[in-house]
């Protein structure tokens, strides 16, 4: 995981500085057009030497002259490794390294203009390029390796835990608990996959880290039956659902085991479509949503919106809301009506349940009541597509360890459950074949299509209780 984050932020970092440079060509360009009469004198008096800045005019015929300086810069931050650096490394030796890039594309520039006698470059331009592009790569550099590093990786780190012998755990300490140099967080050792698989199902993990255990396959299939990665540095297993791929870490191969798709880059297009989408739903529904408001209040008063902690990705607890559908008491009057539950499992659904108020029975039937939780999409605690957020009590009552798979994901406004039939699908077991078929299913065409089947769906208010 955190291999592939280094390789995501490379492939941006590298997009990123050719924009830079095409923005950094451009600006030195239009300086020297419009403003090197004036430039000249302030130059020379905060140096001290002569400048004397050559014009551009003589440019506009020999385009072809700027792709040829950006390539040499790119084939300098090449030669010199300068993307090989680690995210980890000091802002002094990112410095070091993007002047040494910055120096060998200008000495490759005028090696090329040299050899094939190219007299009409502008040095004004060529040395203005390349020290424009060393300040806004240190920029860059300085605010996205801060972001990365403080808020995804230092603020952020991957919660692990770790199953080894017990010889093997001074080792495995060493190796992660290095605050703010691994990005990983490492919680505690357990001594066999059935302890695992409890510590897993109480607490929010992002990796297990498999050592020389004497049962790595058993290890293997306690974690991937709740959806959580394996880091295994040992031999390689063969696991019953989790897709093998190979990643590294200090330097070291790391056979990773997951049951979820590593796609990365489809997980930001899927971000960019829910903050999209989201958005849009908001302004477009939000005199409904006061209409909603206001008839909620005449009936039954405020508050208005029910926050009611469920449970997120990684087993992670949120507060979702909701519009109010029920009485005020209708926390306290649960166990009351325990016996009307119409679903097999934790999940608790009555036929018509006496706490729902005249208003709430409407808003649920045609799932108005689910819009506040588009502002949960925006913050990132959910998606539009997903499984849906059970209560954390709920989830706790879980039978089996592989239903909690369903939290490897963020949960959703709909999905397969809620397009398949609703609560017309009483079995819980049936529910969580479907998250599951979900999350193995993924595409971001998959989502699309689940959104349009919803709108029917909702305005029919099939299935809805």
């Amino acid at each position: 995981m955190l291999g592939r984050r280094k390789r995501y932020y490379r492939n941006a970092s590298v997009a990123l500085d050719v924009a830079l440079a095409v923005l950094a060509l451009a600006l030195v360009y239009a300086v020297l057009d419009l403003a090197s009469p004036q430039l000249e004198p302030v130059l020379r008096r905060l140096t001290g030497y002569p400048f004397n800045l050559q014009g551009v005019e003589h440019l506009g015929e020999a385009g072809w002259l700027f792709p040829v300086i950006v390539l040499c810069l790119m084939l300098g931050l090449a030669g010199t490794r300068f993307y090989a650096l680690d995210v980890f490394a000091p802002l002094r030796r990112v410095l070091w390294g993007s002047l040494k890039a910055v120096l060998l594309g200008l000495g490759l520039s005028t090696l090329f203009f040299y050899f094939f006698s190219i007299v009409n470059v502008n040095r004004s331009l060529l040395f203005g390029f390349f020290a424009g592009f060393f300040v806004l790569q240190s920029l860059k550099e300085w605010l996205l390796r801060r972001w990365l590093v403080n808020r995804r990786l230092k603020r952020q780190p991957l919660q692990a835990v770790a199953v080894a012998p017990v010889d093997e755990r001074s080792d495995i300490k060493a190796r992660f608990n290095r605050p703010g140099e691994s990005g990983v967080a490492l919680q505690g050792f357990c001594e066999d996959a059935a302890e695992l698989a409890r510590t897993l199902s109480k607490n929010a993990c992002d990796i297990v880290i498999l050592g020389g255990h004497a049962q790595p396959q058993a290890v293997i299939e306690a974690a991937e039956e709740q959806g959580v990665e394996v880091w295994y540095f040992a031999d390689f297993m063969t696991p019953l659902l989790a897709r093998p791929q190979f990643d590294e870490f200090a330097g070291r191969p790391v056979v990773v085991f997951s049951t979820i798709p590593h796609y990365e880059g489809k997980f930001l297009l899927k971000r960019l479509f829910d903050v999209v989408g989201a958005s849009m739903l908001l302004l477009m529904l939000s005199p409904l949503l006061l209409l909603c408001a206001l008839a909620i209040m005449l009936e039954d008063g405020r508050p208005v919106l029910f926050r009611q902690q469920r449970t997120g990705w990684r087993g992670r607890p949120f507060g979702m809301l909701k519009l109010r559908t029920m009485r005020h008491d209708a926390e306290a009057q649960r166990e009351s009506v325990a016996g009307g539950n119409v679903h097999s499992g934790p999940v608790f659904k009555a036929e018509d349940d006496p706490r729902v108020t005249r208003v709430g029975r409407f808003l649920r039937r045609y799932s108005l009541d689910e819009l506040p939780q588009l502002w949960n999409v925006l913050r990132g605690e959910m998606s539009l597509v997903g499984p849906r957020p059970l209560p954390v009590y709920e989830t706790a009552r879980f039978a089996r360890f592989r239903d909690r798979r369903r939290l490897s994901v963020l949960p959703g406004l709909t999905g397969l459950w809620q397009v398949s039939g609703r609560s017309e699908i009483p079995d819980f077991a049936e529910w969580v074949r479907l998250d599951l078929e979900y999350i193995d299913r993924w595409s971001l065409w998959l989502d699309v299509r689940i959104l349009l089947r919803t709108i029917p769906v909702v305005l029919s208010g099939q299935g809805a209780r």
